[in-house]
């Protein structure tokens, strides 16, 4: 899986760096209506589209029924039953298309989330870099140091706290552009970005790095894997969250990615022929 990760990492860059000089909301909205029409395609491929529309056309009939017959309570009561019975015929042959589409949706929100969700931080600021170790290392006993280039300056010495196998180290941003973090740890060094630079530009976020193999090295392709063999379990890099502005409003990028991509989806249901 890590493999494919790597793949579409690459290709997202590719298609994305047109947009690179755009507002971050072009690429998003760009991205998601594309992905309306991938997830109609697949529904439409994947699902019973002759009961689907026999189910949907006996839903519309029952709701016309209870609208004929609204003054004769068992007619309307039979009614809203077949209204209930089709609609689970209808969602019964809708669930498996859904299934389809849950693989490729997530690997795209994965992509998008790395370059959507959060966004470098500002020259001047502070952030902090958390390492956590893996089962049965405490922190207080396990020597670590964490470096950075010039334009980065690590604060204070780290913060360790046994309880939640964690080191803590307090960063300051000092210039733009993308550092490189060095971890010293009794397994070897372990190299990370660190993004500074104004919210507006779009890029890969590497906010977590995490050991090869886990969920969270899933969910963020952009760093490199931790070797399995390390005694840190993950390293998180707290920043900014971004939000886009839609309408003079600040909106969360999922709340764009869905709403566009669904939209377009039902809005292109009739061009392709496919019952939703």
């Amino acid at each position: 899986m890590q493999t494919i990760q790597n793949a579409l990492t690459k290709a997202f860059d590719i298609f994305l760096r047109p947009y690179e000089l755009f507002p971050p909301i072009v690429g998003l909205l760009v991205v998601s209506a594309l992905t309306g029409v991938v997830m109609l395609l697949i529904f439409g491929r994947a699902s019973d589209q002759a009961r689907i529309a026999r189910a949907k056309d006996r839903l519309k009939a029952h709701i016309m029924e209870m609208w004929i017959f609204r003054s004769d309570p068992r007619a309307m009561f039979l009614a809203i039953g077949g209204v209930a019975r089709h609609n689970l015929v209808y969602l019964r042959h809708s669930l498996r298309p859904i299934v389809f589409l849950l693989v490729p949706v997530l690997l795209i929100m994965v992509q998008l989330g790395i370059r959507y969700a959060h966004g470098p931080v500002p020259v001047g600021a502070t952030t902090r870099v958390t390492a956590y170790l893996r089962e049965g290392a405490a922190p207080t006993t396990t020597p670590m140091t964490l470096s950075g280039p010039l334009g980065v300056r690590v604060l204070s010495r780290p913060l360790r706290v046994d309880s939640e196998r964690r080191v803590v180290w307090n960063v300051l941003a000092e210039t733009p552009g993308e550092h490189r973090l060095t971890l010293e740890t009794p397994g070897g060094r372990l190299t990370r970005s660190l993004a500074v630079g104004p919210l507006q530009r779009v890029g890969k976020v590497r906010a977590v790095a995490a050991r090869e193999g886990t969920w969270d090295a899933f969910l963020y392709p952009s760093a490199t894997p931790i070797p399995r063999d390390s005694v840190v379990e993950r390293i998180v890099v707290e920043y900014p969250p971004r939000d886009l502005r839609v309408l003079g409003l600040n909106v969360h990028w999922l709340v764009v990615f869905f709403a566009v991509s669904v939209a377009v989806g039902y809005a292109l249901k009739g061009v392709f022929g496919i019952e939703v």
